[in-house]
């Protein structure tokens, strides 16, 4: 119980925020004992949504509760292996900031335990990563066990965002012998950690003995989602739909300026209406898959009018009938891009 409350996300992270979720289904399921139908409607998110960010949650729980138990270096190969392959791997947005925040009173335990100070220089900037939250909180917790091990006094966790990647650099002064500093089975795990999300360690040695651990993810970009509907009040409600789950929408009610939309911006997904006065959504995705620029783009048919054989011939990724609630475009546009 105090771990699952110990894993609420501090500010700026807002309740109902989709990095809130996670936690927020811990607590209602187990500690307040709702049923999963009312956790859905009162976060309104599908049932796939629901367990995804429930096997995220549960994730984030073992973690804690393994790293309270055992955050030492110890631990066999073919064990990390079977868990990895058990857990599974759950990539999405992740803001390492707050993945800071909340790894380090973990292990202040053990800095106070081996007579160190562990302490966090976030950025100011959202540094945001695509990522699996249990496996990164892993990595992280393997590279300050070997950092707290090596280290003389203090050891500064920074976070750094950059064009390329997002990283965690762990700066300390070594007091260990340079050739013990490669044969920690922690950087080991960190390193597997890391790479199983497309990600990496890096060691430097600096002047004086300063050794730094960079632990590098790959850059969230916010995938950008384009609405094309002349119902002007369709389209503040798909934005409102949209808002907080980490896409940035584009909206038009044109057909014509769609076009010229999908070419200038190459959105991730273009959200179609069928009925347009200026130029239907037939019209329209008939011209974005003729065009070498925007034929590979993915294509959301949602309308009144069920044509899904019509619109699948023409190229379109799927297709939603109007009316659709917030869980199923939420459903159908996170099933298409991926997050």
């Amino acid at each position: 119980i105090q771990t699952i409350h110990d894993l609420r996300p501090p500010p700026p992270v807002v309740a109902r925020s989709r990095e809130w979720r996670p936690y927020g289904i811990l607590l209602y399921r187990y500690l307040d004992g709702l049923p999963d139908e009312k956790i859905q409607a009162d976060l309104a998110i599908s049932e796939r949504q629901f367990f995804r960010d429930l096997k995220a949650g549960v994730a984030l729980l073992t973690s804690a509760l393994q790293a309270k138990a055992a955050p030492a270096d110890e631990g066999e190969p073919d064990a990390l292996t079977a868990n990895l392959e058990g857990i599974g791997l759950l990539l999405e947005r992740l803001d390492l900031n707050h993945l800071g925040r909340t790894t380090l009173p973990v292990m202040q335990e053990l800095a106070r335990a081996r007579d160190r100070v562990v302490t966090l220089d976030p950025s100011d900037v959202p540094a945001v990563a695509v990522a699996d939250a249990a496996l990164s909180r892993q990595a992280l917790i393997s590279a300050l066990s070997h950092a707290l091990r090596y280290s003389k006094a203090e050891v500064q966790v920074e976070v750094v965002p950059s064009l390329q990647t997002q990283a965690l650099y762990l700066r300390y002064s070594q007091s260990e012998p340079e050739d013990r500093l490669g044969e920690s089975e922690a950087l080991a795990r960190a390193q597997r950690l890391l790479e199983q999300q497309g990600g990496g360690l890096q060691q430097v040695a600096l002047a004086g003995g300063e050794r730094l651990l960079g632990l590098h993810w790959r850059k969230f970009e916010e995938p950008a989602v384009l609405l094309v509907d002349d119902n002007p009040g369709m389209l503040r409600l798909f934005e409102r739909y949209l808002a907080g789950h980490g896409y940035r929408v584009m909206t038009t009610a044109e057909g014509a300026r769609a076009l010229g939309l999908a070419r200038e911006s190459r959105p991730r997904l273009i959200v179609l209406d069928v009925m347009m006065r200026d130029l239907d959504g037939w019209a329209v995705l008939q011209q974005l898959r003729a065009e070498p620029d925007t034929r590979d783009i993915p294509i959301l048919v949602c309308s009144v009018i069920n044509e899904p054989e019509l619109a699948l011939t023409l190229g379109a990724t799927a297709l939603v009938k109007k009316p659709v609630s917030r869980e199923q475009l939420l459903d159908a546009v996170s099933g298409i891009i991926g997050i």
